[in-house]
């Protein structure tokens, strides 16, 4: 990881605490504010993987695959912005379906990187098992808007955190001679 990704998942987690924080205390704002940047986030990573793929990846193997994941991510971020004047409780909804499969997709991972044999197989399944365990706190209580709020910017910070442990965690350096 390079010195400008770290200061960005730095800024990016410290970020993510302080919109947590603007939740819990104002939750209207903290609504909005939250669906416009995660959608915003969404379609400029969809923009950012289409040039990818129309620079580089339209010549590779698997190329395809990196258009449909720039399509869907692009979907998604309209999605997120288009229920940006919608209920609360839509908000809510949208962001414990995004966790379920968030959960479910990293805990797929892990699998893979078991069977690959990599050594962080056990922390990308931790990460999705917290995942699915936060979807479904918040579908079990799916008729109090409050507790949704409440366990979802837990979520945020225990994710916002995570970004940032991530960052201060020592990489190996790897010469080749």
């Amino acid at each position: 990881m390079n010195r400008f990704t770290r200061i960005y998942n730095v800024l990016a987690g410290v970020f993510m605490i302080l919109i947590s924080i603007v939740m819990f205390a104002v939750p209207n704002l903290g609504y909005a504010l939250a669906t416009l940047i995660f959608g915003i986030t969404l379609m400029v990573s969809g923009i950012r993987q289409m040039i990818y793929f129309f620079s580089m990846g339209i010549h590779m193997v698997g190329g395809k695959m990196i258009f449909y994941r720039a399509l869907i991510t692009m979907d998604v971020g309209f999605f997120a912005i288009s229920i940006h004047g919608t209920g609360q409780r839509y908000v809510l909804f949208y962001f414990t379906i995004y966790y379920l499969f968030a959960g479910i997709i990293s805990i797929f991972r892990s699998l893979e990187s078991r069977r690959l044999e990599a050594g962080t197989w056990k922390v990308k399944f931790g990460n999705g098992i917290f995942d699915l365990a936060i979807a479904v706190i918040c579908l079990i209580h799916n008729n109090s808007e409050s507790v949704m709020l409440d366990v979802l910017c837990f979520a945020l910070i225990v994710s916002a955190i995570t970004r940032i442990m991530v960052v201060l965690k020592k990489s190996a350096i790897i010469y080749i001679p």
